[in-house]
């Protein structure tokens, strides 16, 4: 989880890029998902998957509703994951992409912390 620490350190430097003025300030929620993406992006990384992710700082151009991380793994194992922090809600588009690849037998899930997506790309 992100501290207030952070999040002011993150917030300083947007503003020494000149990008403070040019959007409004990201909220805690916001960076405390951004935190999240970027954990699963290494970890992803690290176990040389292949990935396919959606930026939080620009308007998507991609499908409504399309997960956050489309995977591909190991084993011939894909994933399609949407990362919401703590209270962050998805959206009726999200859930439908979701449950649609979970009907159509892909692993999809909403996860809200690195160690739930942990879990979910473990089986367990």
């Amino acid at each position: 989880m992100i501290s207030r620490a952070d999040y002011d350190l993150m917030q300083a430097r947007l503003a020494a890029r000149g990008l403070a003025q040019a959007r409004p300030p990201i909220t805690l929620a916001q960076a405390r998902e951004y935190t999240l993406h970027k954990q699963i992006l290494e970890e992803c990384r690290s176990r040389g998957w292949l990935v396919i992710h959606s930026r939080l700082d620009l308007p998507a151009t991609v499908a409504v509703g399309t997960p956050d991380f489309v995977i591909i793994a190991d084993c011939g194992r894909t994933f399609l994951v949407e990362a919401k922090a703590r209270g962050g809600k998805p959206t009726t588009a999200q859930l439908a992409w979701l449950a649609m690849a979970a009907k159509l037998d892909h692993e999809a899930a909403l996860v809200r912390s690195f160690e739930e997506f942990l879990r979910f790309v473990e089986g367990k």
